[in-house]
């Protein structure tokens, strides 16, 4: 079944195919269609009950974002996870929000300032992520916090490719299931510290404390039990048969 976030009402004013890739997308983040899952196109199309155009269409767009991959004469198959990959993807985007986050302390007017404050507020306000809905709603709020962090770097393109980024570490913190554990839910202190360093312009200190804090929720991520039997095929048992292909 789709996941709740893909029951999107199809009398919205959008193309199908945006709203088939939207509850495709929702449905590979969240580990509902999990990782290196074959994805048949008319399995799909009657599952959320829209057409195959648009459905293939849909794909390709994820193929796009690295979400999903597409082989000739094998169709298209949920993109991989693996424990390398995230520390990759972690280092990877510590270099390059630190990048654009040197560039808003340098560049940041008045009006980062006081959103970037007023994104805290609302994130330190926000209900602690001890429930899915509350861990929904923190979510956003938290976005949103490092949203406006960057947000004064002046460049649109490295805002976009820290979103995209983003997108792909929220993907591992869905599957690994760690929204709600006790370690997520104690972290306004750290974001504090970061908002503080940036509006003193000390961009040095900012970007030590971000890479902290990615490496941080990293481990986290790598210490869970979802994590580690995703990214760990189970031992088989010696003298038990090996399964047929």
């Amino acid at each position: 079944m789709p996941s709740p976030d893909s029951a999107t009402p199809l009398n919205d004013g959008r193309g199908l195919t945006s709203i088939a890739f939207e509850r495709l997308r929702t449905d590979v983040m969240h580990g509902v269609l999990k990782p290196q899952d074959r994805l048949r196109v008319q399995a799909l199309s009657t599952r959320y009950d829209i057409g195959a155009t648009a459905i293939r269409e849909a794909l390709s767009r994820l193929v796009t974002e690295g979400l999903v991959l597409a082989e000739d004469q094998r169709g298209f198959t949920v993109a991989p996870v693996s424990r390398d990959d995230l520390i990759d993807l972690t280092e990877a985007r510590i270099e390059l929000e630190c990048l654009t986050l040197t560039r808003a302390t340098e560049r940041g007017d008045t009006a980062w300032e006081a959103d970037l404050l007023a994104s805290y507020h609302r994130l330190s306000k926000c209900p602690p992520p001890l429930s899915p809905d509350a861990a929904a709603a923190w979510g956003s709020m938290h976005r949103a916090f490092h949203e406006a962090l960057l947000a004064g770097c002046g460049s649109p393109w490295l805002r976009t490719l820290c979103g995209l980024l983003y997108d792909k570490s929220e993907r591992y913190r869905y599957l690994a299931n760690i929204r709600t554990v006790p370690q997520m839910v104690h972290r306004n202190d750290e974001h504090q510290q970061l908002m503080d360093a940036a509006l003193n312009r000390d961009a040095a200190t900012a970007c030590a404390l971000l890479a902290s804090h990615y490496r941080r929720t990293t481990d986290i991520i790598l210490g869970s039990d979802d994590a580690i039997a995703l990214f760990e095929p189970p031992k088989r048992v010696r003298g038990a048969p090996r399964a047929k292909a």
